[in-house]
């Protein structure tokens, strides 16, 4: 299957052109890490530290989605985002209350494990996102304390951000409960990621919380990798982006991804190709410790 898609990837992008622009704030400053999407395709990239990024294209009259943390979604043809400008997002804070100390107590929430199957990125921006819903006996131990992602890497150093969110009314991603970026470092192979979130204050409202594993398609995260194509006997070299999110196949339904600049809910598998798994959805590896 993934020579499969490989192979499509290869004859797909033969006849594209790369466009390069950067996004950058009202000051003029570069924003990076910017998620950036062709809408309504499963194609798009991330920009660089530096606010720059690159995408192959087959039609410049198609629109870009460009969407980053403290900032507000734009939407941009391809033949006008050489220069991107996003304008900014001015936040509320929330009081944050100190309480005397007192004996910690911990609670570990969700049955995520760290073998199961991985998704690639597909060279898209994608964002995976969990439901954790709120349950009465959370009230002894409410602040989430961390979060804990399990990644497969081919190289060490490679990035994803970790997202938070409150959950709208119609049950999808609604406003960052994080206001700043938190990039994640993972160790190559597969790991379990631990981030420490406690200085947040966030606890699981009554509507449930969001937490969500995002893609970055930027140059520290490339791999490439070869394959032999089965028909020509040819070496093709190809490339992907790390890390790869760890999933778990499940009977319930608290997937959400964004992707085409837009979130939807995840599907139940209905392929013929992994017959076991008919039936469930895909579910991003993602446990939560709750504190007192």
């Amino acid at each position: 299957m993934r020579k499969l898609t490989l192979l499509l990837l290869v004859v797909s992008t033969s006849i594209y052109s790369q466009f390069k622009g950067i996004v950058l704030d009202e000051s003029n400053k570069p924003i990076p890490y910017v998620n950036i999407w062709v809408e309504n395709e499963n194609s798009g990239t991330t920009s660089e530290e530096n606010g720059s990024f690159s995408i192959n294209l087959e039609d410049q009259n198609k629109v870009l989605i460009f969407s980053a943390l403290g900032f507000e979604t734009k939407k941009v043809k391809v033949s006008e985002a050489e220069k991107v400008r996003m304008k900014g997002i001015a936040f509320e804070l929330n009081e944050v209350v100190i309480n005397k100390s007192k004996k910690e107590i911990t609670r570990f929430i969700g049955d995520s494990k760290k073998t199961s199957a991985v998704h690639i990125s597909g060279r898209a921006p994608w964002i995976y996102a969990k439901l954790f819903k709120y349950e009465i006996d959370y009230t002894k131990t409410p602040f989430i304390k961390d979060a804990i992602i399990y990644t497969n890497s081919e190289i060490k150093n490679a990035c994803f951000k970790l997202r938070v969110y409150k959950v709208k009314e119609d049950g999808l991603p609604g406003e960052d409960l994080i206001k700043e970026d938190i990039l994640v470092f993972v160790e190559k192979g597969t790991k379990k990621n631990t981030i420490e979130l406690s200085k947040y204050n966030l606890n699981i409202p009554k509507e449930g919380i969001f937490v969500a594993f995002e893609w970055m398609l930027i140059e520290n995260n490339k791999i490439e990798f070869e394959y032999k194509n089965q028909e020509s006997k040819k070496i093709i070299k190809e490339f992907d982006y790390a890390p790869s999110v760890v999933f778990n196949y499940k009977d319930r339904e608290l997937t959400v991804t964004y992707s085409n600049g837009k979130w939807n809910k995840r599907p139940k598998i209905d392929f013929e190709l992994n017959k076991s798994a008919r039936g469930t959805v895909i579910e991003p590896a993602i446990n939560l410790t709750l504190t007192n």
